[in-house]
């Protein structure tokens, strides 16, 4: 029987950066990035077992630095981008790359989470994002519906659209257009639209939102949201919150502590939907 209670799964180190394995779409399985300034990070790949109510875990090293935003590709379930920290010349800077994690674990994990044994695997790295040019890395977005070739990147004011090649080992730069306004505005997250063929994309920045028509570049009306619901089982401040790719009706926060809570939405109110 379906139950609505919480399961929560503890990571080690502070963490903000969550996505879902989109090109999985049987299993439930999320991936975590970590926030060390003192060791490797990790990312965390997390399967949930709807049955039993139980997390399983793998955990693979990422070297480059601190996690400051994770996204999986929609095509393929062993390639995944991040975006790091990396300090050159005394300055520190928020880059981006896109990543291949080892064959064996692309279908998931039957550790438990309190297995300590439990070998530590490193990532492939397949390209750079260059950001040179643009400023320091906010997100990585891929385009949902698509092959897995096509991203956006937003880099301070700059959104990137970028054309992978030759397996994702290289990266280029097809389109780009720039955020226009009074004072340092600066891009904190964006998500692609699955809908209207893939032309919309929705962007924050302090407390603006915007969307943008990725086959002109430029900006479209605001788009409005609203709360539904509420859920307080963090005690920390929480950076992520993604849906399962699996289960429209699952879904994982991750809050900056290493705590990440998978919530289900409640039966009284999918009932309602369904019904």
């Amino acid at each position: 029987m379906e139950d609505d209670a919480p399961v929560i799964y503890g990571l080690e180190f502070q963490a903000r950066a969550l996505t879902p394995q989109i090109a999985e779409t049987d299993a439930i399985r999320f991936l975590v990035g970590t926030q060390s300034l003192k060791y490797d990070n990790q990312i965390h790949i997390i399967d949930f077992d709807d049955e039993n109510n139980i997390i399983n875990k793998n955990v693979l090293i990422h070297q480059a630095g601190e996690i400051w935003h994770i996204s999986a590709s929609p095509a393929d379930k062993g390639v995944l981008a991040t975006c790091y920290n990396k300090t050159s010349d005394s300055k520190v800077m928020t880059c981006a790359a896109v990543w291949r994690m080892p064959k064996e674990l692309e279908s998931g994990s039957h550790e438990s989470p309190d297995d300590s044994s439990s070998n530590t695997q490193t990532l492939e790295l397949l390209c750079h994002l260059d950001n040179t040019a643009h400023g320091n890395m906010a997100c990585v977005i891929w385009e949902p519906m698509g092959d897995g070739k096509k991203l956006i990147s937003l880099a301070d004011n700059h959104l990137l659209l970028w054309d992978l090649q030759e397996s994702s080992s290289n990266a280029v730069l097809s389109n780009s257009a720039a955020l226009e306004g009074k004072g340092q505005l600066k891009f904190t997250s964006g998500r692609w639209s699955p809908h209207h063929n893939c032309t919309q994309v929705a962007t924050a920045n302090d407390s603006a939102i915007r969307g943008w028509d990725t086959r002109s570049m430029r900006t479209k009306e605001p788009l409005q949201d609203s709360i539904i619901a509420t859920y307080e089982e963090h005690e920390d401040s929480v950076y992520a919150v993604e849906w399962s790719s699996a289960d429209p009706w699952l879904f994982a926060s991750l809050s900056y502590d290493g705590r990440l809570v998978i919530n289900r939405v409640p039966r009284a109110l999918k009932y309602h939907i369904l019904l």
